[in-house]
């Protein structure tokens, strides 16, 4: 009994090794507040998108070496990471998205050139 009990012990053990360890940590999420709110944070915000689109790709590269480490072994766990790995690219393309929509509606306006600014020779 005792020498069936060190097998399973041993066979669990192995085959938790050969099961990558999902080490990959997805970054939270940035605040991005309402268009109305941007004007005076637009530095410190750019900067949090900034951070948290680098956190991304570090959680993304992370993945594809889950993947390579996975290969074709284990076709469960390759397409859970492949859904977390989709799972993040659409979270950071909805974060460039809220991003770019606020900031485009935080931005002033262009002002509007003056009419009859240039001057025209006559002829």
């Amino acid at each position: 009994m005792r020498l069936r009990f060190s097998k399973v012990l041993c066979a669990a053990l192995l085959s938790g090794v050969a099961v990558p360890s999902f080490a990959c940590t997805v970054p939270p999420l940035v605040a991005i507040p309402a268009k109305d709110q941007i004007a005076d944070k637009a530095t410190q915000i750019g900067a949090e998108v900034s951070a948290y689109f680098e956190a991304m790709k570090t959680y993304a590269a992370c993945i594809q070496q889950e993947l390579t480490a996975v290969g074709d072994a284990q076709p469960a766990i390759k397409a859970l990471l492949v859904q977390r790995n989709n799972v993040a690219v659409a979270e950071a393309q909805a974060v460039q998205k809220v991003y770019n929509e606020h900031m485009a509606a935080a931005a002033p306006a262009p002002a509007a050139p003056a009419e009859g600014g240039g001057r025209r020779r006559n002829r």
